[in-house]
């Protein structure tokens, strides 16, 4: 029985899991840090990681006797190599702008790079970025206490 991609990228993923979860075991933190506090953040993330990986694999398991698609269809590279490239761009904007202006705006350009043939209405777009952003700084900020980039323009 030939393997499916799911079902590789399920098996690496779940190795993945557990070698960092070895690592993060390993990995100090000052006793004066307020739990859960940061460390909670890579036992989160291993979490939702573990998960998604049984679910490629179960999804991999049901659908193998179905024939595979080529795994990039047509403009797959530059479609990867563009939104790579606007990781890229954010990051380098979040370094001078923060993170509060640069959110919103690289959340929109994300919704409307992955939306395919699907229609995106500007306002919803407008209110998921600002809903998104909003999250993630409360998420980092008061449940990780992790301090967010306020730029280098901004007194950061």
């Amino acid at each position: 029985m030939k393997m499916r991609r799911d079902m590789v990228t399920g098996i690496v993923g779940l190795l993945t899991c557990v070698f960092f979860y070895f690592m993060t075991l390993q990995v100090r933190q000052p006793a004066k840090l307020l739990e859960p506090g940061p460390r909670l953040l890579p036992f989160v993330s291993l979490f939702l990681i573990g998960i998604s990986s049984i679910a490629l694999i179960i999804r991999g398991y049901k659908d193998r006797a179905k024939e595979e698609k080529p795994y990039f269809p047509k403009g797959g590279v530059l479609k990867v190599t563009k939104s790579f490239l606007m990781l890229v761009v954010y990051a380098v904007a979040m370094t001078y702008l923060g993170f509060v202006i640069t959110t919103p705006f690289a959340t929109a350009a994300f919704i409307y790079d992955l939306k395919g043939n699907s229609e995106v209405k500007p306002v919803s777009t407008a209110i998921i970025s600002v809903v998104v952003t909003a999250a993630l700084y409360a998420m980092f900020v008061f449940a990780f206490q992790i301090k967010l980039p306020a730029g280098v323009l901004f007194g950061g």
